[in-house]
């Protein structure tokens, strides 16, 4: 099933690329410091309000929702045009709501109920780690992409995401040199591992998207020009 939301060629926003790699450069920065620095005094402050207290879920469900409002907000307003900028929130929100919803099911059916084991943790890390590196990228592109081949792209999200987990797991030199096992880790680059799957993907969107643009150019300017002969 192809994923599109196509807008008559007039109506269509079309930014410059410089502005376009600065927005992103500025929506990758501005999360990483927010989440670093902002993230967890925003959560402390709403979540000392009373309604909480007996809400338990309501708590956990609250820590997805700090982290991923702002980003929405950005698609909301960066998207190409009303109905792409809100397919894009939404879709912001729903990895938010993904990663509460499937910590939720997994402590509340399998490990409260006694059922934890090797396996089950591996899913639950797994799981976590490529639906959330689909979705992110998902949100970005249903707010900005058009065409039917831009999806593809979203492949190189989980791909490099499970590379980029191997690695942690399964290589010394990343664990002392990059992860710093056993030091001081330094957050900056926690962020750009974290973020990395994110980033790769979104671009893969937009040269898949830039390229199906330039095809039917080509195709009608080889067509229009004159044969010789």
């Amino acid at each position: 099933m192809a994923i599109t939301l196509e807008a008559p060629e007039a109506t269509v926003r079309r930014q410059s690329v410089t502005l376009c790699v600065l927005v992103g450069a500025g929506v990758v920065v501005g999360w990483v410091l927010y989440r670093h620095y902002w993230s967890d005094d925003v959560y402390q402050r709403i979540v000392q309000w009373d309604w909480f207290a007996g809400h338990f879920w309501a708590v956990t469900l609250l820590v997805a929702v700090v982290l991923s409002v702002p980003y929405a907000i950005v698609l909301l307003v960066w998207g190409r045009g009303l109905t792409r900028g809100v397919a894009g929130a939404t879709a912001a929100l729903g990895a938010g709501s993904f990663i509460w919803a499937w910590d939720r099911v997994f402590s509340n059916y399998i490990w409260d109920a006694g059922h934890q084991s090797h396996t089950s943790l591996r899913v639950y890390l797994w799981g976590s780690l490529l639906v959330t590196a689909t979705l992110v990228p998902l949100a970005w592109g249903l707010a900005r992409r058009s065409g039917r081949r831009w999806p593809l792209g979203l492949v190189a999200g989980p791909v490099v995401a499970a590379i980029l987990r191997e690695l942690q797991l399964r290589w010394s030199w990343w664990q002392q040199h990059v992860l710093l096992f056993g030091q001081q880790p330094h957050w900056q680059i926690q962020a750009v591992v974290f973020m990395a799957p994110f980033v790769v993907a979104v671009l893969a969107c937009w040269a898949i998207e830039a390229r199906g643009r330039r095809t039917p150019q080509m195709e009608s300017s080889g067509s229009a020009t004159p044969r010789r002969g």
